[in-house]
């Protein structure tokens, strides 16, 4: 049986991968410097036989043979540092996906914004009309989230795949799909040139269909879904699914049953007739998209949002101080902002959320640094009355779904 080890095992990438080669024979260990055992995703992965250890090293041995990495994980990596030790072959998470993929057909999700939602949706409609694809998902298919199941992965025993493709570290171009969808093309990560060199590549790289959601006209979906966003990427999905010979009615049908995906734009709950609503939400284009969304659909949106990395704010800080802006400027309602998220490692702390708080301020929008949690609790019970809406947004902190769930809970209890 073959063994293959997980730095930083319960990131968003990483569990799923590890999911996935449980499911597929391997024996899986790994390990996370934000390890606590009664977190989901770790209880999730352990359900499933996966050994988890403190990230020294320790769940490496000549037994290992293989351990897979994510580009976030730092050169001086306790765990990186024992696999070179020990001569251990290292994969980038893309390359140990393509392992497992194989020689089978591929179907890849990519473009700024979007993909997740579409990779999830394409996978429920694939599995509503009979076929049993497998599917690779940066986050949890609310319809397949059930027990210990994490949802974010599905394992089928077809020879297709469908997965989100990440252009974040440019790795969705060690892939050669079969089809693929491009959903769309906003400035994150890179300038805009290189993005659009970079998808041209990627279409390029794929044998057969490329659906481009920037080409696709419009059409009124029945999607389950707030927002006009995920109209268009109900629209690619539909798009592939008819170039492919399925019937229109019946991928119609499968997407009305669609419950959406785990933190986009998640409704969490309603207390005192106040929704509260998580989301992924972190770059300039999602902000906004997410922003609208809730806008059309409320009364008054009192949004926070955590940046997940001095890097991607002070990248887009001119960027977010527009979008939070003309949000304000147009709908009104309160915005708070909590400082920047970090989880350890080196970087670069060259802006802090003061700085876009200020700029905000400059413009003329009542915008509020909140330190915390607990602060930003007080603020919300302050501005929030019936009818409104709180939109919680931010990546990578695990606390942010957590708060919102329990703010729910706490105003259902406590009025």
């Amino acid at each position: 049986m073959r063994s293959v080890h997980f730095i930083g095992i319960g990131g968003v990438g990483m569990n799923g991968l590890a999911q996935l080669a449980a499911l597929s024979g391997y024996t899986v260990t790994g390990s996370d410097r934000a390890y606590t055992p009664d977190a989901e995703v770790f209880q999730g992965l352990e359900n499933l036989g996966i050994s988890i250890f403190n990230q020294d090293g320790s769940g490496l041995d000549t037994t290992t043979q293989q351990v897979a990495f994510s580009t976030a994980i730092e050169s001086d990596n306790p765990d990186l540092q024992q696999s070179k030790a020990l001569g251990i072959p290292l994969l980038h998470r893309s390359e140990f996906l393509k392992q497992l993929i194989g020689n089978d057909e591929l179907i890849a999700v990519a473009g700024t914004a979007g993909k997740t939602t579409t990779t999830g949706l394409l996978g429920w409609i694939f599995q509503c009309l009979g076929n049993d694809p497998s599917v690779y998902n940066g986050a949890a298919v609310l319809n397949w989230k059930k027990g210990h199941a994490l949802g974010n992965i599905r394992k089928g025993r077809s020879n297709l795949w469908i997965i989100e493709a990440d252009e974040s570290d440019r790795s969705f171009l060690t892939f050669n799909p079969t089809h693929s969808i491009i959903t769309n093309i906003s400035k994150d990560h890179f300038e805009l040139d290189e993005l659009h060199a970079m998808f041209d590549q990627f279409e390029k790289q794929t044998s057969g269909l490329t659906i481009r959601g920037d080409q696709l006209p419009p059409r009124k979906l029945p999607v389950p879904m707030l927002g006009k966003h995920n109209e268009e990427n109900a629209r690619c999905a539909l798009a592939l699914c008819c170039e492919l010979g399925f019937d229109p009615e019946e991928v119609k049908a499968a997407i009305a049953r669609f419950n959406g995906i785990e933190r986009r734009l998640e409704i969490t709950g309603t207390a005192n007739n106040i929704t509260v609503i998580d989301d992924y939400a972190h770059n300039p284009a999602k902000i906004a998209a997410s922003l609208n969304a809730v806008a059309d659909k409320f009364n008054t949106v009192h949004a926070f949002w955590r940046p997940h990395g001095f890097a991607p704010l002070f990248q887009g800080l001119e960027d977010f101080t527009s979008v939070f802006s003309n949000h304000w400027k147009t709908a009104g309602g309160s915005i708070f902002i909590l400082p920047v998220y970090y989880a350890g490692g080196t970087t670069t702390r060259n802006v802090s959320s003061d700085e876009l708080v200020a700029r905000l301020n400059s413009a003329g929008v009542p915008a509020r640094l909140v330190p915390d949690y607990t602060a930003l609790k007080t603020e919300l019970r302050a501005v929030a009355a019936s009818g409104d809406a709180i939109l919680g947004m931010g990546a990578r902190d695990p606390e942010l779904p957590l708060f919102s769930r329990q703010l729910v809970e706490e105003w259902k209890i406590h009025g």
